[in-house]
């Protein structure tokens, strides 16, 4: 996406004032692709997306096919925000099957929700992939423009704050749940497991050419003090799709051989930035009903949650 989208997305200035109350427009895009087999094979690689079912796409990769026409959307007036700077502070995705990587899709973007948040505005995205007709994943992500309202102080490097209930008053946050994540003491999962992560200072550009997301606060850290961040950060789906690889694997050995034909949700709040470069811990627990993960971190004996997610498989 190193073209002129991205070009449009830096200069793009909606002509609104931030007292200003926000409106989005009622943008639909449609667009039927077929997936490059090659580019997706990229795509695994980044993730780790090697198991039994890497003949079909990882579901993180929707985001991927529909980022061009996300951005389409944003940078055309009247919508009301910057595209650049943006924060991803949830993502929830539906997954009726996985298609195949050389499918064919109907891909649709349309925005689906504007709520107030205390460091600005709340809005989502809805994406959907149709094969022959059919939804075979949809996927919303919920983006917060960082903006000052009165009596409000702002701290961008404090994401601790972006509490997405907060920002959720329309109820648009629905899939994600605000309750603690589960410890082995609390349940007696089929498995629990630990590993561990590292996010290397350059992962944010590497991530980026073949993601096609070259939001400045991944980049480096002059361009993430520009959007007012310390340093860059790890893509937010970049660390949600690595830690649904280890999860997936592990199902996958657990016998469950026709996971890409499975009904399955995925429920992500990103608590707090990933810092580059660090090591985090990814925690998995698993119960008869769902699997919960969290990744964290540790430094200087101070622990950070980056995300917490909810898998649901039917």
């Amino acid at each position: 996406m190193m073209n002129i989208g991205l070009l449009k997305a830096a200069l793009y200035n909606p002509q609104r004032l931030d007292s200003d109350t926000p409106v989005l427009p009622e943008s639909n895009i449609r667009r039927e692709i077929r997936i490059n087999t090659a580019h997706c094979e990229r795509y695994n690689k980044a993730v780790h997306w090697k198991l039994g079912i890497a003949s079909v796409i990882h579901p993180n990769y929707l985001q991927v096919l529909t980022l061009p026409m996300q951005l389409q959307m944003m940078t055309n007036e009247p919508f009301p925000f910057k595209p650049m700077g943006l924060v991803h502070l949830a993502n929830h995705i539906e997954v009726n099957y996985l298609p195949e990587q050389s499918a064919k899709l109907m891909l649709q973007t349309s925005f689906s929700g504007l709520t107030r948040h205390q460091k600005g505005w709340v809005f989502s995205v809805l994406s959907e992939g149709f094969v022959d007709g059919e939804l075979a994943i949809a996927a919303t992500s919920y983006y917060l423009s960082r903006q000052r309202h009165a009596n409000v102080i702002e701290n961008a490097d404090s994401m601790s704050s972006l509490n997405v209930n907060e920002a959720n008053p329309m109820n648009i946050v629905r899939p994600i749940t605000q309750s603690k994540m589960p410890t082995i003491d609390d349940v007696q999962p089929p498995f629990s497991l630990s590993c561990d992560m590292n996010f290397p200072l350059g992962i944010g550009r590497q991530y980026a050419r073949v993601s096609g997301d070259f939001n400045p606060i991944h980049l480096s850290r002059w361009t993430a003090k520009l959007m007012g961040f310390k340093q860059a950060i790890a893509h937010g789906m970049y660390s949600k799709a690595l830690c649904i690889s280890v999860v997936m694997k592990k199902e996958m050995e657990h016998g469950k051989g026709a996971l890409a034909q499975t009904p399955m949700q995925f429920s992500t709040q990103f608590m707090q930035p990933i810092y580059l470069p660090t090591r985090c811990e990814l925690a998995v627990n698993h119960d008869d009903a769902q699997i919960n993960f969290s990744l964290s971190s540790k430094s200087r004996s101070k622990a950070r949650e980056h995300l917490r997610t909810k898998v649901v498989i039917a």
